[in-house]
């Protein structure tokens, strides 16, 4: 049991001295820096690191979720622009079959009236 709380022990202060190092780093005045590694001793590695990790998850599911409305909203403008020139082809075709229609009826009327 020991030497597990040892070795956590360890750990923790090997991340505590890393942090440092890299406060250390930033161009951070020396009050800020000192009040930095005070808290950076206080603050429980475990959390830090559950609302990191929590944090990453967040935004790597808000990116995902913007990466498809964008893909979706790029898929529908390009549908959309193919489309136009297909709807207008129909039209002129269900024109086209209306007077075809019409044409075919008045022929069906002048056969009866020979007969």
């Amino acid at each position: 049991m020991k030497k597990t709380s040892a070795v956590s022990a360890a750990k923790a202060a090997l991340a505590v001295r890393a942090g440092k190092a890299v406060l250390e780093k930033l161009p951070i005045e020396e009050k800020k820096l000192k009040l930095a590694a005070a808290l950076l001793d206080k603050t429980n590695l475990k959390r830090l690191g559950f609302v990191a990790v929590s944090g990453a998850a967040a935004l790597s599911l808000g990116g995902t979720v913007l990466q498809t409305r964008l893909t979706r909203a790029a898929l529908r403008k390009e549908l959309k622009r193919q489309l136009t020139p297909v709807n207008k082809k129909l039209e002129e075709l269900e024109k086209q079959n209306e007077e075809l229609r019409r044409q075919n009826e008045e022929l069906r009327h002048a056969l009866r009236r020979k007969d």
